[in-house]
């Protein structure tokens, strides 16, 4: 099966369309529908349905799109293989992570990873859930994942990267006491959380269902990076990474502790066998501050 029709085949996929395809790989439009034509009659069936708004898979078409990407992917991986047994390595390493990780730990360890591999660039894909995390690499879209331990699906392997401790963080002037907050407290106060599903707001409902408690939600938001604003703005108090906290409490927000703790193990998920060179290294590297 030929590599350029599986390549140019996902840019339709990923583009949504022939002509915006073209564009994205710098190809002329009628070679990129030559080379479906050409690939759906090597495999007897229609892939993609064109229409005025793009192209749309069929049945057929769903089922190639993973087997299509972790071909090219381990192309790309043999690749790297032979450019790091001769000194030469280079290339691109895609990973996804959940939004409230993207700040901590994934910052540091692409930047740790840029340092010692300044010639590999990194993709950073951004994910709202675990399951889309986990469907992110499993179908090779992303090589690894930054997810919260036990979300995984099966056919991933997670590697243990850190335990990250959650705190809640309280609007200005709302709260002075520096006593650890309760449960039983925190399921009373006005909540600013993450959609339904979301990492955080799922271990903080467990947290809370297993005492027999239910959150009092006063604003959802899918847009993690509009929770301190609102809690400094009085919309009510947050459960956040506590290495995220800090910046929270600088400009004024009430930062403390939750008792029991709030806990969430951060992992790295693959797909079973074996990585490209530079994942493996990224792996290497996070583990290694762990």
């Amino acid at each position: 099966m030929d590599l350029r029709r599986l390549t140019l085949f996902l840019a339709v996929v990923d583009h949504g369309g022939f002509t915006a395809a073209a564009k994205a790989v710098h190809v002329a439009q009628p070679a990129v529908s030559l080379a479906v034509r050409e690939l759906e009659s090597e495999l007897g069936a229609a892939l993609l349905v064109r229409s005025r708004s793009g192209a749309v898979l069929t049945p057929a078409g769903e089922a190639l799109v993973g087997p299509a990407r972790q071909a090219l992917r381990d192309v790309d991986t043999a690749r790297a293989a032979v450019a790091a047994v001769t000194g030469l390595v280079a290339g691109r390493l895609d990973v996804a992570s959940l939004p409230t990780l993207a700040a901590d730990p994934l910052a540091a360890a692409v930047g740790r990873f840029r340092q010692a591999h300044p010639q590999v660039s990194v993709r950073l894909l951004a994910a709202n859930d675990p399951v889309e995390l986990g469907e992110s690499v499993r179908s090779g879209v992303a090589e690894l994942g930054l997810t919260e331990g036990g979300t995984a699906p099966a056919g991933l392997e997670e590697r243990r990267v850190s335990d990250q401790d959650l705190v809640a963080i309280s609007p200005p002037s709302s709260d002075r006491a520096s006593s650890p907050l309760s449960l039983r407290s925190l399921a009373l106060r006005p909540l600013v959380v993450t959609e339904p599903g979301s990492s955080l707001r799922t271990t903080v409902e467990r947290a809370l269902q297993a005492e027999g408690l239910v959150a009092t939600v006063a604003v959802e938001t899918a847009q993690r990076d509009a929770i301190v604003p609102l809690v400094l703005a009085g919309a009510g108090t947050a459960v956040v990474p506590s290495t995220l906290a800090g910046s929270a409490a600088a400009q004024g927000a009430v930062v403390r502790a939750i008792r029991p703790p709030l806990r969430r193990t951060v992992v790295l998920v693959h797909r079973a066998g074996v990585l490209s060179p530079a994942a493996s290294r990224f792996v290497h590297l996070a583990l290694a501050r762990r």
